[in-house]
């Protein structure tokens, strides 16, 4: 069992991580924003005519997450970069020469790296979940003028009755929830015992006085389950009485990224249990895995980084730089094939947000082991 009792040593290494945290991460943030954000919202001044504030407003906004996803390369940097000047001074000499091994040495940074997964954490559920679909918001306000629309593209809906038997399957190409509109849709009516209705539209409007969809220029298929009934007809307008609308469902809908883990988990069990289907299902089941996965590589990139940082006094540090220059580029890397892949459907959404800590677990063992045998 671990003991988290910070002893002086402890105290003395992990004051020495954050100037070079701190620094390591800014520094990585604001390349990162100059490199993505900062274009788009220069855009955004020059194409909406949209006033300075607001530019820097959702700038702000956007920090929170790249904060997130920049936190692992200052890990790295600050771990590698400490325990490389106190091998410098001598400092590892003199710890060993007392009798404290390197695993002891090692403790106060895996404190470390167990502080900055539990930031990493808090930020991704607590501050992201809110900054971002604001920025997103601030975004399409300051182009269009107007409040960025609850919609979906490509929205499967079913509708059951209180016993849970299938009335409706309604399928729209866009719905928005706002105005309660549904465009391009197809509806399969199994509420007349039977008989299968088809109702095509080009689009459908709710009427709460009424109950019910409205459909407007659009065709009605009637099929007998025994094949013995045909019928096809066109109307301009035609009434569907329905019990529900998926308005309030769709408003509690964000991006898989902008959800904490709460809410992806009830987006997940809604689409496994058929009451909903998006396009981004797949997206939402890496996401969910990554909300633990993304944190817990800040605990084992700050394994691999103070290692490295130790080197016999006649070496150069010229190989451990490429190396940290490599560990960052395959992590980001594998992150981004691995979710791809689980999200066209060839990895399992498990694997592929733990592949990459599953890497950096294994570099971390080598590292580790190879420094304890040369102590």
């Amino acid at each position: 069992m671990i003991n988290f009792r910070l002893n002086i040593l402890d105290k003395y290494i992990i004051n020495e991580f954050w100037l070079p945290f701190i620094s390591g991460s800014a520094i990585i943030t604001g390349i990162w924003l100059s490199a993505d954000q900062l274009r788009q919202v220069f855009k955004l001044i020059t194409t909406s005519d949209a006033p300075l504030t607001t530019a820097v407003t959702i700038l702000g906004l956007h920090m929170p997450e790249i904060i997130v996803i920049t936190i692992p390369i200052g890990v790295l940097w600050s771990s590698f970069l400490v325990f490389s000047r106190l091998n410098n001074d001598s400092e590892i000499i003199a710890m060993r020469t007392s009798g404290i091994s390197l695993i002891k040495i090692l403790r106060p940074v895996f404190i470390f790296g167990l502080f900055t997964s539990l930031v990493s954490f808090a930020l991704g559920e607590l501050i992201v979940p809110v900054s971002s679909p604001l920025a997103r918001k601030l975004e399409v306000y300051s182009i269009y003028k107007n409040p960025f629309p609850n919609s979906q593209k490509n929205f499967t809906y079913l509708e059951k009755s209180s016993s849970k038997k299938l009335r409706r399957i309604f399928y729209a190409a866009y719905y928005n929830a706002d105005k309660d509109l549904l465009k391009n849709i197809v509806i399969l009516d199994f509420t007349r015992d039977g008989l299968t209705q088809i109702h095509t539209a080009k689009q459908a409007r709710w009427l709460p006085k009424k109950g019910g969809w409205r459909l407007y220029k659009g065709t009605n298929h009637s099929i007998s389950t025994d094949n013995s009934l045909s019928r096809v007809s066109s109307f301009d307008e035609f009434f569907i009485p329905s019990g529900s609308t998926p308005a309030k469902l769709i408003r509690e809908i964000s991006k898989p990224g902008e959800m904490n883990f709460i809410r992806l988990r009830k987006f997940i069990n809604l689409q496994k249990k058929s009451t909903i289907h998006t396009d981004d299902y797949n997206e939402a089941r890496v996401t969910f895995h990554g909300k633990f996965a993304k944190p817990i590589a800040c605990l084992l990139i700050a394994l691999i980084g103070a290692p490295l940082g130790i080197l016999p006094r006649r070496s150069h540090s010229g190989w451990n730089y490429i190396i940290l220059a490599f560990i960052i580029f395959q992590f980001y890397m594998s992150q981004s094939v691995c979710n791809s892949l689980a999200e066209a459907g060839k990895l399992t959404p498990l694997f592929a947000a733990w592949f990459p800590n599953i890497v950096l677990f294994i570099i971390a063992l080598v590292v580790i082991r190879q420094k304890v045998r040369l102590a």
